[in-house]
């Protein structure tokens, strides 16, 4: 095998590698974004908006008619992931639209469901 081609597979995985290590680093600085907003607002608008279809207390999860519990979603989303979601259309559910400080409140109230 010629030395050039072997430079270049090195090269290739070196790249690829570092590729991985910013993806990880990315997610890893979207978990640890301070999260603002008001969570007893964000509970409001979550039981106003939201209980149609999800569970939005600690006390009332597990009956959700057919969404996630909030309290799940707590424990397998991040502040950074949260705030992105809210901001898109929803395929699977009603496209809402959020005020900025509406949409921080929710994340706070998700957010402080985690235990």
């Amino acid at each position: 095998m010629p030395r050039i081609r072997i430079i270049h597979i090195v090269l290739a995985i070196v790249l690829g590698l570092v590729a991985i290590f910013l993806i990880r680093l990315h997610g890893a600085a979207g978990q640890s974004v301070a999260v603002r907003g008001h969570a007893e607002s964000g509970r409001l608008y979550a039981q106003n908006w939201c209980t149609e279809c999800h569970s939005v207390e600690r006390e009332t999860a597990g009956t959700g008619r057919f969404a996630p519990d909030f309290t799940v979603i707590a424990q397998r989303r991040s502040p950074g992931w949260l705030r992105g979601f809210l901001r898109q259309n929803h395929l699977l559910m009603p496209d809402f639209v959020f005020k900025p400080d509406e949409g921080a409140d929710i994340v706070a109230y998700i957010v402080s469901l985690k235990h």
